[in-house]
């Protein structure tokens, strides 16, 4: 007799010598991914759907018993799956999306009772709040993968997420890019470049704000650099690695309150480039390596010691304070020099190249589109 499928009951079939019947159940997927099948055998065909049946039933009891809140879930997915399998960097970025945007919305929740609408519901709060598009998309990604992972692994039946809708980015408050003008320009340079009476600089990190200006890098790219990165004989720039602030974590992951620094990769596969120097980026490069001669870095604390990010960031926002210019991050440093190379006509490909974006439509959106 052929086999048949019953609805809810699985594949069931009787065996080729007659002796009997089997079943077989398709129940979700294994941690890998591979379907999971149940196997089932009797004598008869009515006695392998009731035991088909009878597993339905205790499979969902099983659910039912599970109180696992979402919020305990996703800890223990970040603790268990994600920790250690991405950068330090990157797993407290989205160790901070869930503790502070997933969630104090929807933590509470029971893992088996979340639904689309509680989903969706958190998302619109976090735009009314005023959370940017990236903050929203982070949490939307978060929860994404995590649920993912609970359906795979049969911790829920079905993906709440499948009927969830992120808000397409121009419905969220754009933010404005900060630029500084040709003039601002000036006097930032200047001031950057201001000594006491002693002919010590007032500024110790004044030419990594020069050099940014001059080369489009994050800051932590800046930071990155080894006086090897530098060609002085084709004046050019490798720019291959970046310094991130992460979290200090006991034996057990749990954060102890303090950071450290360390070296990455750059942000993205592009972000390994090679930059032209000009006259004013060289000048600043030189300077930084002479102030601290013995260190293998170009940006060195007043000690010879790794520059902290932190530091050189509020060195900056000085600098701003004293020639009265608004508070603003040294990110506009780098947006400035790609409006610099625009202005002068560099197409986009270019600039792309430059900044070490991932994508042309990257810049596009950030400088063109925005």
């Amino acid at each position: 007799m052929a086999g048949r499928r019953d609805n809810g009951a699985g594949y069931i079939y009787q065996r080729k010598d007659g002796k009997g019947w089997r079943g077989r159940l398709q129940d979700g997927r294994k941690p890998d991914g591979s379907v999971r099948y149940v196997n089932f055998s009797g004598k008869t065909e009515a006695e392998v759907k009731k035991k088909i049946q009878e597993y339905h039933k205790s499979e969902d009891k099983d659910f039912q018993q599970k109180t696992i809140t979402l919020g305990e879930y996703l800890t223990n997915w970040l603790h268990t799956f994600k920790r250690g399998t991405i950068k330090d960097s990157s797993y407290d970025r989205l160790e901070n999306t869930a503790n502070h945007q997933v969630i104090p919305s929807i933590g509470d929740i029971q893992l088996q009772a979340l639904t689309a609408d509680d989903i969706q519901k958190m998302i619109a709060d976090l735009k009314r709040a005023g959370k940017s598009y990236s903050t929203v998309k982070k949490a939307y990604d978060c929860l994404n993968a995590a649920l993912r992972h609970a359906t795979i692994a049969d911790d829920i039946r079905k993906n709440p997420m499948l009927m969830v809708k992120m808000p397409e980015k121009n419905l969220f408050e754009q933010t404005e890019i900060r630029f500084f003008t040709q003039e601002e320009c000036r006097r930032i340079v200047e001031e950057c470049g201001r000594k006491y009476t002693t002919g010590a600089p007032v500024y110790h990190y004044g030419d990594v704000f020069v050099l940014i200006l001059n080369t489009g890098l994050r800051i932590g790219e800046a930071i990155g650099l080894l006086k090897t990165d530098w060609n002085r004989e084709d004046n050019t720039l490798h720019v291959r690695r970046t310094i991130a602030r992460i979290k200090e974590r006991d034996k057990d992951g749990e954060p102890t309150g303090s950071y450290k620094r360390v070296a990455n990769t750059t942000k993205t596969y592009s972000g390994d480039r090679i930059i032209p120097l000009n006259a004013n980026a060289t000048g600043a490069l030189q300077r930084l390596c002479d102030q601290a001669p013995d260190s293998p870095s170009v940006v060195s604390s007043s000690v010879g010691e790794p520059a902290s990010p932190e530091r050189v960031e509020r060195s900056f926002y000085s600098v701003l304070k004293n020639i009265g210019l608004e508070k603003t991050g040294v990110h506009s440093l780098r947006h400035t020099f790609a409006s610099f190379l625009f202005a002068a006509g560099t197409d986009v490909k270019t600039v792309s190249k430059i900044l070490g974006h991932a994508s042309i439509q990257i810049t596009l959106n950030t400088y063109i589109y925005n």
